[in-house]
């Protein structure tokens, strides 16, 4: 039986790094396995780790120092409530295998760190950033529901077998790529919250953008194009948000184990089947 690892070495280190100002610390930190998975994510995602050496990029994660240091508190506070109510419970796992097909396991690691993004997921691991903003409030277990979502991440990878490129250039290949990403998001979102609630007209917006790159497959892409996917992913989080409502929907009415065998079909069936109800 595959389980998955919880490893803290990287939260762990950072913190006796922002302690002392010890750069030994640092290179410890770079040659962690946690460290590679967040440079290999920066260097397929953002290019943010294409033209540095790896112990640059773990220095850039942790600058400035002086802010993760005034956050130093709430740092070792969420390192031993990770510890507590991640590593040492069953509700993550068993929160995400909830909606995943049955029979899986899980067998990578999921990595606590300290700077990057909110957390994020790259083949068999997944990772959270313990000093992102939204864990320095009063609210920790806004990090059981992250770390829920980025967990599920890497179960609906193993699951599909790949990650779309957003190396493209059609209207028609940016419609696969949200089919996927609205799958991907909308699942991990409702899978950690369970909620799939909608403000007024996202559901149309989210729509007249997807036909958009799907009624004009062989259009090549433009600068408004992307300038839209930004609405999905960032500014409204429309995949976000409206994937959690079709994964609500399809779940209330087709049931849990019809929701999990989508992910092992293409992602413009998810679309379909919400579409159908």
């Amino acid at each position: 039986m595959k389980h998955l690892s919880y490893n803290f070495a990287f939260a762990e280190l950072a913190v006796q790094f922002l302690e002392t100002g010890d750069a030994v610390y640092l290179n410890e930190i770079a040659a962690l396995d946690a460290a590679a998975h967040l440079f290999n994510h920066a260097s397929r995602f953002n290019g943010g780790a294409v033209a540095v050496s790896m112990p640059e990029f773990v220095t850039n994660l942790l600058t400035p120092a002086d802010k993760y240091r005034a956050a130093l508190p709430c740092i070792r506070r969420n390192l031993a409530y990770a510890k507590e109510h991640i590593a040492n419970s069953n509700v993550v796992e068993e929160a995400a295998l909830a909606f995943l097909p049955e029979g899986f396991s899980f067998s990578g690691s999921m990595f606590f760190t300290v700077g990057y993004d909110i957390g994020v997921a790259l083949g068999d691991n997944c990772s959270l950033n313990l000093a992102h903003p939204i864990f320095l409030g009063e609210d920790m277990h806004e990090m059981v529901q992250y770390a829920i979502h980025e967990l599920h991440h890497t179960g609906f990878i193993g699951v599909k077998g790949f990650m779309p490129s957003l190396d493209i250039s059609t209207r028609g290949e940016m419609a696969c790529a949200i089919e996927y990403l609205t799958h991907l998001e909308g699942m991990g979102t409702y899978a950690a919250r369970q909620n799939g609630d909608l403000l007024d007209g996202m559901l149309h917006e989210y729509f007249e953008i997807y036909r958009h790159f799907k009624d004009n497959p062989g259009e090549a892409l433009g600068e408004a194009d992307w300038q839209k996917i930004e609405i999905l992913s960032d500014v409204k989080r429309l995949w976000y948000v409206v994937g959690a409502h079709m994964a609500k929907v399809i779940d209330h009415q087709k049931g849990r184990l019809f929701l999990a065998k989508l992910i092992a079909e293409p992602s413009g069936n998810f679309i379909k089947t919400f579409q159908m109800l």
